[in-house]
């Protein structure tokens, strides 16, 4: 009898612990899916303000971009020449007389006008090859509620709105 006395305490003290730490369980629940809740608003909130503001951000560029390339160059040019050339000497001629020979110094004075056009052909390739440093901000700007990133949005925004009548 006395066994069996104890061995009901025993389990009366069992089952109102089992159902002390039942309550508790559940209590802590409560507080887990209200703390859900709570978060799945903020979610929400932040996802809405998301599609308000575009997203800014500035994507660095810092490297050295090789060039090598030939480029030909087929010209032709035109140079025209106006000018003068002057003409100022003495000459000496020889004149033969059946005496002798005889020099005679002819002075001559003269300006010749020149006016001509020199054709030029310029045919030649110019090999370049070089390095330039490019070392830039490159801005994006992307708008969360256009395609295609509205869409993933509205699909977030039904998975959160269906989470949260779960838990209600």
């Amino acid at each position: 009898m006395q066994q069996r006395r104890a061995s009901f305490w025993t389990l009366s003290l069992l089952v109102i612990g089992s159902l002390a730490l039942h309550g508790w369980t559940i209590g802590t629940l409560f507080q887990v899916r209200s703390t859900a809740n709570q978060q799945l608003s903020q979610l929400q909130i932040a996802l809405d303000e998301a599609r308000r503001e575009p997203l800014v951000y500035q994507v660095p560029i810092n490297q050295t971009v090789p060039i090598k390339l030939d480029v030909p160059i087929n010209q032709s040019l035109n140079i025209p020449i106006n000018t003068s050339v002057q003409i100022k000497d003495t000459l000496q001629l020889p004149v033969d007389t059946g005496f002798g020979s005889l020099t005679i110094p002819v002075p001559i004075d003269v300006t010749i006008p020149v006016s001509t056009n020199v054709p030029i052909n310029f045919n030649q390739t110019v090999a370049i090859s070089t390095s330039v440093a490019v070392d830039l901000n490159v801005p994006i700007t992307l708008d969360l509620n256009q395609p295609p990133f509205n869409g993933y949005l509205d699909r977030l925004q039904k998975a959160l709105a269906d989470v949260a009548e779960q838990l209600n």
